[in-house]
């Protein structure tokens, strides 16, 4: 295992008791068009279950633009928290 940063924006929604299943969600992280689908994240019990959605590149690019400071000073803080077009 190894340790990185990535951009991943997303919105969650509270979805308690609600699956994958239930939503047609077909989730495999190795498998990166599966993530352009909501699908659902459980945290622990059904009840602390959400539905996350990822939002498109251009929102993404617009985000990591917006707050190009604060990543920046993550990066200066500590090299693990540099994205990696962010490297020195």
């Amino acid at each position: 295992m190894k340790v990185h940063t990535m951009s991943m924006p997303h919105v969650m929604f509270y979805a308690p008791n609600i699956t994958n299943e239930d939503i047609g969600a077909v989730p495999n992280l190795s498998v990166y068009s599966s993530l352009l689908y909501p699908f659902i994240d459980q945290q622990g019990i059904a009840e602390q279950s959400y539905m996350i959605q990822l939002i498109g590149e251009t929102e993404k690019a617009k985000i990591v633009a917006d707050e190009k400071t604060l990543l920046d000073d993550l990066c200066a803080h500590r090299d693990i928290l540099c994205l990696p077009h962010m490297k020195h």
